[in-house]
């Protein structure tokens, strides 16, 4: 494991259910931070940029991050990821089992009222 290109400092929630301490009302979704971790954000390849390059789109939308097999706690697929201010959900993940050294998790940006930026109102991708 190369520690010098893990220069991104991320930070796992999870989100459980939770009373407002001043209002004292239920509340649906409370993100309850986990642990912090660093982590390497590789780039695109560009085989991959030049094959999806008839849709539009930004790296950062949907990145892959790769962090160490042993942290303090396991990764729950339900957990949220926080990155340079902006949250992603956890689309997929890949611990290397045979090595034990890294582990990859695939992640799409979570916009403000908890739908993916893949799909908009209307059902179309890429529409807000």
């Amino acid at each position: 494991m190369k520690l010098r290109n893990m220069t991104e400092r991320i930070t796992f929630y999870s989100v459980q259910s939770g009373v407002d301490p001043v209002t004292r009302q239920p509340l649906d979704s409370v993100p309850v931070k986990e642990f912090s971790c660093w982590a390497e954000v590789p780039k695109l390849p560009i085989r991959e940029f030049v094959q999806n390059s008839s849709e539009v789109g930004f790296r950062k939308e949907s990145p892959t991050f790769l962090v160490a097999f042993k942290l303090p706690k396991p990764i729950q697929s339900n957990w949220l990821i926080e990155w340079q201010g902006k949250k992603y959900e956890i689309t997929g993940m890949d611990p290397d089992y045979k090595t034990r050294d890294l582990s990859k998790i695939s992640a799409q940006e979570v916009v403000d009222n908890g739908s993916d930026r893949r799909s908009g109102a209307d059902g179309k991708p890429g529409t807000a």
